[in-house]
C-alpha cells in the first residue's frame, strides 16, 4: 500500500498540468506559451509564441482574433481554442497545448514581514507559506488580522495563530493575490 501512495505522489509531482498550474484561472497580465499541432508545421509555427492576457481579459490569436481568457483554466482555454479552430473551419483536428510561464504569476506580501515583496506563485502556496517565504513575521506584526486581497477586494481576514492550531484553515493563494500583514 505504501508503494502505491509513493507512486501516486511521484505521479502528481511529475504532472503539474493535472494537479497544478492548470487549476488556476487566468488573470490579467498572465503570460503563457501556446503550441498547436494537428496541422502542417508551417501553419503551427505562427501560433508558437507568448501570449499575455490583456487588461480587457482577452488574448489575440492569429486567424481567430480576440478570445476571452480571463477566468478560464489552462484546460478550458485549450478546449476553447480548439473549438474555435474547428468552428471557423481553420483546422479540422487541432491540439492546443498551453504552458503558463513560471515566475510570471506572482503573489505580493506586504506589511509586517521581514522581506516584503513579490513571490512566484505555485499551486501549493498558502497564506502561511507566503509569510514564511517573506522571511517570517517582522518585529511587531498583528498576525490575528492578516488580509488577503484578490481583484481589489478583501476576500478574508485570517488569524495565523488559529491556522497554526488547525492547518486546514490555511487558505491557498492565487496568482495576483496580495497578503497584508498589519503592523
Amino acid at each position: 500500500m505504501r508503494q502505491i501512495s509513493c507512486l501516486f505522489v511521484l505521479f502528481a509531482l511529475l504532472t503539474p498540468n493535472l494537479f497544478g498550474e492548470g487549476a488556476a484561472p487566468f488573470r490579467k497580465g498572465d503570460v503563457f506559451e501556446m503550441r498547436v499541432s494537428g496541422m502542417p508545421l508551417e501553419d503551427a509555427q505562427q501560433f508558437a509564441q507568448q501570449y499575455t492576457v490583456g487588461p480587457d481579459g482577452t488574448i489575440n490569436v492569429p486567424l481567430i482574433g480576440e478570445i476571452k481568457a480571463l477566468g478560464l483554466t489552462t484546460t478550458e482555454l485549450e478546449r476553447t481554442l480548439q473549438n474555435r479552430f474547428v468552428a471557423g473551419k481553420i483546422f479540422t483536428q487541432p491540439t492546443v497545448i498551453i504552458s503558463p510561464i513560471q515566475g510570471a504569476r506572482m503573489v505580493t506580501v506586504i506589511g509586517g514581514v521581514r522581506n516584503p515583496g513579490r513571490l512566484p506563485w505555485n499551486p501549493d502556496l498558502t497564506l502561511t507559506t507566503a509569510i514564511g517565504q517573506s522571511g517570517g513575521p517582522g518585529e511587531f506584526p498583528d498576525l490575528k488580522k492578516v488580509r488577503i486581497i484578490r481583484d481589489s477586494k478583501i476576500i478574508g481576514t485570517f488569524s495565523v495563530p488559529q491556522i497554526n492550531k488547525n492547518p486546514a484553515l490555511d487558505p491557498k493563494l492565487l496568482p495576483g493575490d496580495q497578503v497584508v500583514v498589519p503592523e
